[in-house]
C-alpha cells in the first residue's frame, strides 16, 4: 500500500522561512544599533566585526528562506543548501571569535580572552550541530517525498 509522502520537509521548510524572517528583523535592528559610535566603542565592535556579522546574517537569511521554500516543494537541494549555510555560518562564527571582538565580553565575565573565544566556538559548534540534525530530519524519514535534485550539478 502506497502512503502519501511525509510532511516533515514541508514543516521544517515553513520553520526555516520563519527563522529567516526573524533573522532579517534581528539584522535590521543590529544595523540600527551599530550606527551609534558610542555603543560600538562600549561593546568593542569594530568595522571587521560589523562586516562579518552582516555577511553571516545575509547567508543565514538567504539560505534559510530559499532552502525553506525548496523544502516546502519537496526538493532535496533545499536541505543541502541549508546545511551548507549552517556550515558557512559556523566558519564565520569561528572567524568572529578570532578577531578579538570578544574583549569586552571576556572582561565582563572576568575570563581570559582565549578561553572565552574557545567557549564561544564550542557553544557555536553544539548549536550548529543540533540545527544541522533538525534540518536533516527530512532526509532521515522514510517515504520523505524529496526529489532527486542536487545543489551542485
Amino acid at each position: 500500500m502506497l502512503q502519501p509522502p511525509s510532511s516533515a520537509a514541508k514543516v521544517i521548510g515553513i520553520l526555516l522561512i520563519i527563522y529567516g524572517a526573524f533573522n532579517a528583523i534581528g539584522l535590521l535592528l543590529s544595523l540600527i544599533g551599530w550606527t551609534d559610535a558610542d555603543f560600538r566603542d562600549e561593546q568593542g565592535i569594530g568595522t571587521v566585526d560589523i562586516i562579518l556579522n552582516l555577511i553571516s546574517g545575509i547567508v543565514a537569511i538567504g539560505t534559510a528562506v530559499l532552502g525553506g521554500i525548496w523544502m516546502m516543494n519537496y526538493q532535496r537541494r533545499g536541505v543541502h543548501l541549508v546545511l551548507l549555510g549552517i556550515l558557512v555560518g559556523f566558519l564565520l562564527s569561528i572567524l568572529l571569535g578570532l578577531t578579538g571582538s570578544t574583549d569586552a565580553a571576556a572582561q565582563d565575565l572576568e575570563l581570559d580572552e582565549g578561553a572565552f573565544s574557545v567557549l564561544l566556538v564550542g557553544i557555536s559548534a553544539v548549536c550548529n550541530a543540533v540545527c544541522a540534525l533538525i534540518v536533516a530530519i527530512p532526509l532521515m524519514v522514510s517515504n520523505n517525498g524529496l526529489d532527486d535534485s542536487k545543489l551542485f550539478g
